[in-house]
């Protein structure tokens, strides 16, 4: 076996004799020391015989025979020949070897190279390429040619795979060029290629096509793919690649990826599908291109921060259909976004751009979604600046935007101003009586360009706020009786918070056109009301030892939290707003939406109540439940529940979502239709995982979105991993049913060779163990 072979050379040998090294020789950086049995030297040529070993800077070669020319600093080598340095090991039959240049030529070889441990592998790396060859050459430190033999990242290369080759050329730490090859897995030849080129490097950078993709999609048809990969320097790459679809045509992928500096990276993902929907979808053609781009740089230049991120789609139906991911897949909304950012002494600076796009059904038709651009706009804050040595704080927020909107029926100009000025003064008083009181007053200035009704004449919004927060002292409990060793406290904690918002023209607030969270605002004259009871457990508690010889000791654990529960209300004074909340209409206001993200029945005084319970007894379990009740008697507005459990190597992660359309709601979809209309929504999202997919042996995972109303699976995701020792094989399976424009069944295999890739059509994006979207 190679790896019983290597433990010869590493550990001690027979040292009979030690040859006397010439002068010449004598020097710190190549100093050649010779051992054997016996030996016999004639005119500066040394016979050595038994137990040869050969030691020249970090190299050593053993031999049962060597002949060594001390002139030449040749070496010929018989009988078990091996060889060894920091980056290889070979065993011969037969060698040639000198030891001032380093170069060799070994004859009837097996052993391995080490490469540079791989980054980001998705399986075991065996940590060597084994090589098996009628001559292996080794033409400097790092570089050996192998001729007529096979190379694989497997020990016993029948059980994995190996590559046969009529030549190759590998490089340790920077790549390998084969020519001649024929690819084997399990003994089964598998392609031939007339030339592979494969990087060795921690971070794989080879100019070069890619390993193909391969898979099968019941609407798609039969998958089959390839790329080509172009390092350009070294810190920029691009993959540009073609995938056909039997069944609806070619899509063309594109990858740039960027580091130009050692603070700021980039990358861009493209998608392009010419789809042609033969047969039966022909109907239901969905064309388009998507574009996915991140970048940031933390080093723009004068203490600036820069950051890129773009998700553009051209249509909905394009993402409905192409879309690998569940939750990317149902997502109406498309956001691009570029900003560059400074923060000094409580002040922030912040330069950005930004447009905002939701589709409001899957059909291609002009006017199908809400666009929103804010460009360009400038920003600047600043926080808790105290006011001379007084308990008064200043903050502020200034902004001036370049802004517009568009929507079936409206739309403003294109870029239109909208100036906005929010200063707020805040009193930090002393706590009196363990009762905390925090008054704040404010104004807020805006200038719009436009408006909303009429002949869109410019507009000016003034508002004035006060508010307090009072925190009366918590009341807290530390229990005498302990629990499964637990030393539990009670801490109860109220909160009271009171809101009162006025406009100088309230009439003026149904005018605004609405682009984001500034133009939400509302006269509201409120009073927000809290309880949150926590109970924290410590497993510090005294113990004896089981010896009584010792005193007792504490762990010294930290407190953890164990259960709460929060119940949050509103009462407002002006159910009604100021007159803005318009019956039968989707209203959408500040002074609801910083409770809860619905809406409800609208003139009610009372807030639904809003409740969230967290549990977790245990390190390796919690739950959380929120639910919106309904404050007249009505019952349960909504419920989200999410819980985990972590146990060995297994994993499971859920949440259900409920939502009482009857309960007053009054929500906007904006997605295609995809079943029939009905009082209520409940989903359910899950995830099981056991093992470790870069783990050796067996893992999987499993993923759900089921709707519980309608009795229908959106989405089934399964993927199952077996890694080998030197190869790890991935199945998995995507059920989507999201309508007539997806209904698919898609299967996906991908193989993955240690120290060298994988291939197949299980991307490392859409891995389960990557992503919670499945």
């Amino acid at each position: 076996m190679v790896l019983g072979s290597l433990c010869l050379w590493c550990g001690p040998r027979a040292r009979a004799q030690q040859a006397d090294i010439p002068a010449e020789f004598q020097n710190p950086f190549n100093t050649v020391t010779v051992f054997a049995d016996s030996q016999h030297e004639a005119k500066n040529i040394l016979t050595l015989t038994g137990h040869v070993e050969i030691h020249s800077r970090e190299a050593v070669l053993f031999a049962d025979e060597a002949v060594y020319d001390q002139s030449a600093g040749d070496v010929d080598a018989t009988g078990h020949v091996s060889f060894g340095d920091p980056k290889a090991y070979l065993e011969a039959g037969h060698a040639i070897y000198n030891v001032k240049s380093e170069v060799g030529i070994f004859t009837t070889v097996h052993g391995y190279l080490h490469p540079a441990p791989r980054a980001h592998a998705t399986i075991p790396m065996s940590g060597a390429f084994f090589i098996r060859a009628r001559e292996v050459d080794r033409v400097g430190e790092d570089t050996y040619t192998v001729i007529d033999g096979r190379v694989s990242s497997c020990e016993n290369e029948r059980m994995g795979w190996w590559l046969a080759v009529q030549n190759a050329r590998i490089t340790v730490g920077d790549k390998a060029v084969s020519h001649g090859d024929v690819f084997h897995f399990l003994g089964v030849p598998m392609f031939y290629a007339p030339v592979l080129v494969h990087s060795t490097a921690q971070e794989p950078r080879q100019t070069g096509f890619l390993l193909p993709n391969i898979g099968n999609s019941s609407q798609k048809g039969r998958i089959i793919g390839d790329a080509f990969y172009w390092a350009i320097n070294p810190s920029a790459d691009l993959t540009l690649g073609v995938e056909d679809y039997s069944s609806r045509g070619l899509a063309t992928i594109g990858r740039f990826r960027a580091t130009p500096s050692a603070t700021s990276e980039f990358a861009v993902n493209y998608l392009q599908v010419d789809d042609h929907g033969t047969g039966p979808l022909r109907a239901e053609r969905a064309p388009g291109e998507s574009i996915r781009a991140i970048g940031d740089d933390q080093d723009l230049g004068f203490g600036f921060r820069g950051v890129i991120d773009v998700d553009y789609i051209n249509s909905l139906a394009f993402r409905l259909t192409w879309s690998n991911n569940f939750n990317e897949a149902v997502s109406s909304e498309a956001r691009q976004t570029g900003f560059a950012s400074r923060n000094f002494d409580g002040y922030s600076v912040n330069i950005y751009a930004h447009r905002y796009e939701d589709f409001l059904s899957s059909e291609e038709v002009p006017n199908n979604a809400v666009i929103i651009r804010e460009t360009p706009s400038l920003d600047f804050a600043g926080v808790d600046h105290e006011l001379g040595q007084s308990p008064f704080y200043l903050d502020f927020d200034a902004s001036a935007v370049g802004i517009g909107r568009e929507e079936p029926g409206f739309s403003t100009p294109t870029l239109t101003e909208r100036l906005d000025f929010h200063p707020e003064i805040t009193l930090r008083a002393p706590e009196f009586w363990g009762f905390h009181f925090t008054p704040t007053v404010g104004v807020e200035a805006t200038r719009y360009g436009t408006s909303y009704f009429g002949p869109h004449d410019p507009l000016t919004r003034l508002l004035g706020e006060a508010s307090f927060d009072l925190r009366p002292p918590s009341f807290e409990r530390i229990f005498d009786r302990r629990i499964r060793h637990y030393r539990l406290k009670n801490v109860i904690e109220p909160d009271i918070r009171y809101n009162l918002v006025r406009a100088a023209d309230p009439e003026q607030i149904t005018d605004i056109v609405r682009f984001d969270e500034t133009d939400v605002l509302a006269e509201t004259n409120e009073i927000e009301y809290s309880l949150k009871t926590t109970l924290y457990g410590r497993s510090d508690a005294t113990y004896a030892p089981t010896d009584g010889a010792t005193p007792a000791q504490t762990d010294g654990s930290q407190a953890r939290e164990l259960m709460s529960l929060s119940v949050t209300q509103k009462y407002y004074f002006d159910p009604s707003f100021g007159g803005v909340l318009q019956p039968g209409t989707n209203n959408v206001f500040a002074p609801t939406l910083d409770l809860t993200g619905f809406a409800f029945a609208q003139g009610r005084r009372l807030s639904p109540l809003v409740t969230i319970l967290k549990v977790a007894p245990f390190s390796n379990f919690d739950t959380e439940l929120r639910a919106d009740i309904s404050p007249s008697g009505g019952g349960v507005l909504n419920v989200g529940v999410t819980s985990s459990v972590h146990r060995g190597d297994f994993i499971f992660e859920a949440t259900d979502f409920f939502v009482d359309r009857e309960q007053g709601l009054s929500l906007l979809m904006p997605v295609v239709p995809i079943l029939p209309t009905s009082t209520s929504s409940n989903l359910v999202n899950a995830r099981l995982i056991y093992g470790h997919a870069e783990s050796r042996g067996l893992s999987g995972a499993i993923g759900m979105n089921y709707n519980i109303t309608a009795g229908l699976a959106n989405a089934l995701v399964g993927q199952l991993t077996y890694n080998f020792s030197c190869f790890g094989v991935d199945v998995g399976y995507n059920r989507f049913n999201l309508g007539p424009l997806r209904n698919e069944n898609q299967f996906r295999i991908a193989i993955s060779l240690s120290n060298v890739g994988s291939f197949g059509s299980l991307k490392e994006r859409d891995r389960l163990f990557q992503t919670t979207g499945f």
